[in-house]
C-alpha cells in the first residue's frame, strides 16, 4: 500500500514539473507561415507555456503550436509541435 502511495504521488509530483529555460512560442499555419509575425511570445523560466498554447489555439483553430529555446533556438521536442483543434 505504500509503495502504490508513493508511486502514485512521485507521478503526480512530475506532472506538475515546469520545464525550466527561456523560450519562444509560434503559431503557424499547415503551410508553416508564421500567423504573428510581428508578436513574439515568451515565457520566461518555463511559466506560461501552456496558457500561450492554449491561447493561441483559441484564437486560430487549426493552427500548429511550436515552442523554441529563446538561446540556441532548437526547438524543445518535448513541448512541440502541437497541433490546435
Amino acid at each position: 500500500m505504500k509503495i502504490i502511495f508513493c508511486l502514485i504521488t512521485i507521478a503526480l509530483l512530475c506532472g506538475c514539473m515546469t520545464p525550466k529555460g527561456d523560450y519562444h512560442i509560434v503559431a503557424e499555419d499547415e503551410f508553416g507561415r508564421d500567423l504573428a509575425p510581428n508578436i513574439k511570445f515568451v515565457a520566461q523560466n518555463g511559466t506560461g507555456i501552456t496558457s500561450t498554447k492554449i491561447s493561441l489555439c483559441a484564437v486560430s483553430p487549426g493552427a500548429i503550436i511550436r515552442v523554441y529555446d529563446l538561446h540556441t533556438n532548437e526547438e524543445i521536442k518535448s513541448l512541440s509541435p502541437r497541433k490546435c483543434r
